[in-house]
Parts: C-alpha cells; sequence; structure tokens
C-alpha cells in the first residue's frame, strides 16, 4: 500500500491523493492526522535497527509498515484529538510527548518517504524566515536584506513567512522535488539555487516563493515544507507518483 498522511484541512494534500489514486496507485489510502488521534490500536516497537509499526484505524483498517510501500507525508503535527484528556497542566507535557512520538513513528516509514520528518518538523522544516533568508543566500539565491528587531513581533506562524524585506514585488511559487523544479519557468541559475536550497534542507518536497523586481530579477521571498501542491500541476504529480512507484520496486 502507498500512503497520504495529511489533515483534514489540507485541501491540497486532498487534491493529490485524488489525482494521484488515478496514476497506477490504486491501493493508495488517505490517513488523516485526525484519524490517527483516534485509532483504537498502536505498535510501534524499536528492537535495535529493527522497527515495527502497526496502526489500527477507528474505521478497521489496518496499516503495517511491512505493507507499506512509499508515503507522501504532509502531517504539520500531531491532532489536538490526540491529547484532549490531558488535564490543563499537563497539555504542554502531552504535546511534547506526542510529537516526539510522531517523530519516531514517522522516521521509521519504509520505502520511499516524500518529506520525513526532522527535529524542526514532521513534513520538514520549519525555519525562522531569517534562518530561510540565510539557507537561500547560501544555496545561491539573491535574497532582499534582512532586518529583525527585538521589537518586532513574532509572526503567528513560522510555516510560510517571507521575508521582512521582500517588499511589494510580485511574488510567484515554485516547487522544489529531487532537484526539480515544478510550477513555472525560471532561468536556469535560480532552477538550480532552488533545487540546492531544497537538498541542503533535507527536504524532497519544498515550496519557494521567489518575487521578481521591476528589473526582471528574481529573489527569494519565502519558503514552506508545505506548499499548495496544485501549484505544480500535473507534472508534480506525476513526478510524485514515478517517485513512489519507484520506492517500491527498489
Amino acid at each position: 500500500m502507498w500512503l497520504i498522511l495529511c489533515s483534514t484541512m489540507d485541501v491540497s494534500a486532498l487534491w493529490a491523493y485524488e489525482c494521484l489514486k488515478q496514476m497506477r496507485l490504486s491501493s493508495l489510502q488517505l490517513v488523516t492526522a485526525e484519524s490517527l488521534a483516534s485509532a483504537s490500536r498502536w505498535e510501534h516497537r524499536l528492537s535495535g535497527g529493527n522497527t515495527e509499526i502497526k496502526i489500527t484505524l477507528a474505521d478497521g483498517r489496518r496499516i503495517d509498515g511491512a505493507h507499506i510501500r512509499g508515503v507522501f507525508n504532509r502531517l504539520h503535527a500531531p491532532s489536538p484529538l490526540a491529547i484532549q484528556r490531558s488535564v490543563p497542566s499537563d497539555l504542554p507535557y502531552a504535546q511534547a510527548e506526542m510529537q516526539a512520538f510522531y517523530l519516531s513513528w514517522l522516521h521509521a516509514l519504509p520505502g520511499a518517504v516524500i518529506n520525513r520528518p526532522t527535529p524542526v518538523g514532521l513534513c520538514g522544516p520549519w525555519f525562522h524566515p531569517s534562518e530561510w533568508t540565510m539557507r537561500a543566500c547560501r544555496a545561491g539565491l539573491r535574497t532582499p536584506v534582512y532586518r529583525q528587531s527585538a521589537r518586532d513581533a513574532e509572526p503567528a506562524s513560522r510555516q510560510h513567512c517571507r521575508p521582512a524585506a521582500a517588499g511589494s514585488s510580485p511574488v510567484q511559487s515554485r516547487i522544489a522535488l529531487r532537484g526539480q523544479i515544478f510550477g513555472g519557468t525560471v532561468p536556469p541559475s535560480v532552477a538550480k539555487a532552488c533545487a540546492k536550497l531544497a537538498e541542503q534542507a533535507e527536504t524532497e518536497l519544498l515550496g519557494i516563493d521567489l518575487a521578481i523586481d521591476e528589473s526582471g530579477q528574481w529573489a527569494f521571498a519565502g519558503a514552506t515544507a508545505a506548499p499548495d501542491l496544485r501549484c505544480g500541476g500535473q507534472p508534480l504529480l506525476e513526478r510524485m507518483a514515478q517517485i513512489l512507484l519507484e520506492g517500491a520496486q527498489s
């Protein structure tokens, strides 16, 4: 079986699921964060270099790691439903423990996994805008001047933040996946730098926003490990299907 892991609110992941089911992935299953939170049985065993994962969902479906051939991981965090019975004083502790548990079993998934978890994000890194800007610069992208003060308000969400100096230049979104760029053409040097940024962030699929100034220069404007997949269209889905199928054969 192949799996797509995502929230019920992740519209573009749900779109990808419906499309990928029609692309030689007939046994593809959708497993949501909410369904995982209400699972009736979990087994996650660690023994030396071996791991076992067995999950029985509330609807009766059974997920056995031995039968998983590939996974597209879009889980941002465990569903709050998983710790809804925690007393308020224990809530931060319960959240931390659940995050660690998810990090462990997601890391142990077999087969081809698009966006394995990292210590700073379950489906890829959620870096602060300042770190994304630094990494983009090192990857070879033009970056705006980034300024931050202790007086600045912290963004409500770091999942998809743009550098403060991105300005009002038109922004276009692209998706990097295993060295290829989807969502539209970009200059070769920009494409190479975007692919390098994803590689250095150890994220197979990375959304990258690029601002275009009046002179036609492309510059980094933000990044996310969970972009809108519809930006990449059919070509992106075909590449994802190829990766999942090839992983099952290796």
